[in-house]
C-alpha cells in the first residue's frame, strides 16, 4: 500500500498566465529536501546542498538563494517515489528571473494586494506562502514578485493571486 496522500489538483495550483510555453520557460528541477512540505504556487529555493525547501531566505553576501515557484506537489506522484512508482523524486519549479505573470493559490488570503506591490515570501512558520514585501527593494527580504491584478477567483472557485515573478536580492 503506498504512503504518499497528494493533495487535491486544485486546493494548491501554479497557472502561468502569461509567459514562455512549457518547452521553452525557464524551470529549475531538484529533489525536495526530506520533511519538506512545498505545494504548487509556494514560493521555494534550493539550499546549500542543491535541495529544494520552503520559501526565500535573505541569504548572505555572495550568496543570495534564486526565488522560485513550485510547479506541482512534494507529495505529487510525479516528484516524489513511492511504493510501485519510480518517479524520478524531483520537484519542479519556475525561476522567478521575470517574464511570466502567474496566479498562485498560496498568499497571505488576510492581506490586500494592489497593482504594483512588491512580494515577499512569508518566512518562519509560513515558509513558502506570499505576502506583501511592504519593504524597499534590496533591503533585509529578497522581493520575489510585483502584483498584477491583484485576488480573483478562479475556475475552480479559490481564490488566486496574479502577479509577476521577478527577484531583487536582500541587499543586507
Amino acid at each position: 500500500m503506498g504512503t504518499l496522500v497528494p493533495s487535491q489538483m486544485f486546493d494548491h495550483t501554479l497557472v502561468t498566465v502569461k509567459g514562455p510555453g512549457r518547452l521553452t520557460r525557464l524551470d529549475y528541477h531538484a529533489a525536495p529536501k526530506s520533511g519538506e512540505a512545498i505545494a504548487p504556487g509556494m514560493c521555494a529555493s534550493i539550499d546549500s546542498n542543491g535541495e529544494m525547501i520552503a520559501g526565500v531566505p535573505a541569504g548572505a553576501a555572495g550568496n543570495r538563494p534564486m526565488a522560485m515557484f513550485a510547479i506541482q506537489d512534494t507529495d505529487a506522484f510525479d516528484a516524489n517515489s513511492d511504493v510501485g512508482n519510480i518517479s524520478g523524486g524531483v520537484q519542479s519549479a519556475i525561476v522567478a528571473t521575470g517574464g511570466f505573470e502567474v496566479e498562485s493559490t498560496e498568499f497571505d488570503s488576510g492581506q490586500t494586494f494592489n497593482p504594483n506591490d512588491l512580494l515577499k515570501d512569508d518566512g518562519g512558520a509560513n515558509a513558502g506562502r506570499i505576502t506583501l514585501a511592504a519593504v524597499a527593494p534590496y533591503g533585509a527580504v529578497p522581493v520575489i514578485g510585483c502584483v498584477s491584478k491583484g485576488v480573483d477567483t478562479n475556475r475552480d472557485g479559490v481564490d488566486v493571486l496574479s502577479f509577476w515573478t521577478c527577484w531583487l536580492p536582500a541587499g543586507t
